[in-house]
């Protein structure tokens, strides 16, 4: 069995022992280094980063059908679980992501997730409104199994049998791309839905007399996803997000794009033009597009803004993976082997080795 021996966990020396690609055991206390052990010495070992929510990266998009250079590019960046996911797209092409294989190289892909087609046209962001349309169960079912997760706004007609529907089928809903009043979302909670699509963006937003979606999740208990570059929420209100809803509710996401990874330029997502320039992801004109940092970044960033580490690194694993129904982002006997190698010396913590299905991948 290969070993991970001497690293920090919750700042205790220990080694994590492998069978394949899973955690066999942990052992408390230093150990000597033995031929073929990885040495983790001096660095804390948290879960590889789960991130259920990312479109594309290096020019690549989920719509293109072909996972296998993103995985890789994610797992070099310290996310070994990942959700693909769509555009609102036409139904043929949401077929056709659906089949496409997803056993590759790289960062482990167990589903996909659905951001619309049953999206709010008043809120569709950068998501493409001849796309949209109204609820259909059916469709989800074509797009079963590899579709695990799904966006909706709960205020269409049809929307809340759809989630009642989807949630017995096992999929995790989520409400986004939604002009839903509190009652509206209030009702999507109740009908199975369990947490917001990036929260605050392409949503109504707090009001003190009309609390909208977020209001709504707040109360009933649902998981809040978080693009955390600063740019689609502003540091004071994220840091507010996560003093509200806590650790175990805030999901971080990298939301990336095409343009992720990639030089600053023009780029097609979802048959609309999106300009990467100064970082920043925008249509012509000027809606915010996605996202160009990692999900490794948006942690670090999360803890700049004041998150502390821990915290920051639940909130990219355990946090999303709940929110998910994965077997991700835990570090416990029978759980993958995916770890990080973080160095936590300097005032943000740095990123030094990638363990992926128990072996050393970046």
């Amino acid at each position: 069995m290969k070993k991970l021996t001497n690293v920090l966990l919750d700042g205790i020396p220990s080694t994590l022992v492998f069978d394949g690609d899973r955690i066999a055991r942990i052992e408390k206390g230093s150990a000597p280094l033995e031929p073929g052990d990885i040495d983790g010495r001096g660095l804390a070992a948290v879960p590889g980063l789960v991130d259920i929510h990312a479109h594309g990266c290096l020019g690549l998009d989920t719509m293109d059908a072909d996972f296998a250079e993103m995985a890789v590019f994610r797992a070099k960046n310290g996310t070994t679980t990942w959700l693909p996911t769509s555009m609102t797209a036409f139904r043929e092409d949401l077929e056709r992501v659906c089949a496409a294989p997803r056993d590759v190289p790289g960062a482990r892909l167990p589903g996909i997730h659905l951001e619309g087609p049953h999206i709010a046209m008043s809120k569709k962001g950068a998501q493409n409104p001849d796309c949209i349309r109204m609820p259909d169960i059916d469709e989800l079912r074509s797009l079963r199994p590899a579709a695990i997760r799904v966006t909706i706004a709960p205020e269409l007609p049809g929307a809340l049998e759809y989630i009642r529907a989807a949630a017995d089928m096992g999929v995790s809903v989520t409400l986004g791309h939604t002009d839903a009043t509190y009652e509206q979302a209030c009702a999507g909670f109740d009908a199975g839905a369990s947490s917001l699509t990036h929260t605050f963006n392409a949503m109504p937003g707090i009001h003190h007399r009309k609390p909208g979606p977020i209001g709504a999740a707040l109360e009933k208990g649902a998981y809040a996803e978080l693009i955390c570059d600063g740019f689609h929420v502003a540091p004071p209100i994220a840091l507010m997000l996560y003093r509200a809803f806590g650790p175990d509710r805030v999901a971080l996401i990298s939301d990336n794009i095409r343009p992720a990874g990639a030089p600053e330029g023009e780029y097609d997502c979802g048959g609309l033009k999106v300009i990467l320039k100064n970082g920043e992801a925008r249509l012509p004109d000027g809606t915010i597009a996605g996202c160009s940092v990692t999900l490794w970044e948006c942690v670090r960033r999360a803890v700049k803004f004041g998150v502390p580490f821990a915290d920051a690194i639940r909130m990219a694993t355990a946090t999303p993976a709940a929110a998910a129904h994965l077997d991700a982002g835990v570090l416990a006997p029978g759980r993958p082997a995916d770890v990080l190698l973080v160095d936590l010396s300097g005032p943000l913590p740095e990123l030094r080795t990638v363990v992926l299905r128990g072996e050393v991948f970046a």
